[in-house]
């Protein structure tokens, strides 16, 4: 799906929840009319969520091209940036449904509590109240994220190393969520290119091919987020050309 329609999907949810909650902090509407508002709102934000989803699964695919940058003695793989929209579109798009569709509730809790002081609603208030500021969190780490797209380095190849996110246990079953952190983290790991090191490509069906590298005994699966196996393949050709350029003094 084209990045353009993805922003137009952000910015139409966030537009009306905007509009819907200021509308309703204002006071321009009573209630049970609030009501009637939030569940219109709620099912136009829903259809535009279906809409989404269909246009996503029936578009054809845009070719995919490996996200890298060629300089002098160095070549630098990103993360595609169709990837780092969509994680970051719904970074900013699930909090703030938390957020519209239960802080409405919190004055009817504080005023319930005023009356009849109640342990429950108060955990529920401080509960809630913890949500709301983690989904601020989400929503500010995924405006950064979104922002900086196209600029996610996961891999630098140099001619006489390769700089990678030490994630040693990637490739195995909890690889999904330790590969969320390759989207925020900045400080990355280096390998050099020596005699003790061997690189091998690892077919996999089941949790996705991958490429292990393995330096003084210690062996790792490279954390790296490809487009398809052909990126792959190019990713592992371009190591081993450099590990024997290097091993044989070119």
């Amino acid at each position: 799906m084209e990045h353009k329609k993805i922003i137009k999907f952000t910015v139409s949810i966030a537009v009306l929840m905007m509009i819907a909650m200021f509308v309703m902090l204002s006071g321009m509407v009573e209630y049970p009319f609030t009501i009637y508002m939030m569940a219109g709102v709620g099912t136009v934000i829903l259809f535009l969520t279906v809409k989404f989803i269909y246009t996503a699964f029936t578009t054809d695919p845009v070719p995919v091209t490996t996200d890298c940058r060629d300089t002098p003695g160095q070549k630098l793989f990103f993360i595609s940036s169709y990837r780092s929209t969509t994680f970051s579109v719904v970074m900013i798009v699930m909090p703030a449904f938390f957020i519209y569709f239960l802080l409405p509730s919190v004055p009817g809790i504080m005023k319930e509590i005023q009356t009849g002081k109640s342990a429950a609603l108060i955990m529920m208030l401080v509960l809630l109240i913890i949500l709301f500021l983690a989904s601020l969190y989400s929503i500010f780490m995924g405006i950064k994220l979104f922002i900086r797209r196209k600029k996610i380095v996961q891999l630098i190849i140099n001619d006489d190393s390769f700089e990678f996110f030490p994630i040693y246990d990637f490739g195995t079953g909890t690889r999904n969520f330790h590969a969320v952190s390759m989207f925020f983290r900045t400080k990355m790991e280096k390998a050099y290119f020596t005699d003790q090191l061997t690189v091998e490509i690892i077919i996999d069906k089941w949790l996705g091919n991958k490429i292990r590298v393995k330096v003084e005994g210690v062996g790792f699966y490279l954390p790296y987020l490809y487009n398809d196996t052909h990126e792959l393949e190019e990713v592992y050709q371009t190591i081993k050309q450099r590990l024997q350029r290097k091993i044989s003094g070119n």
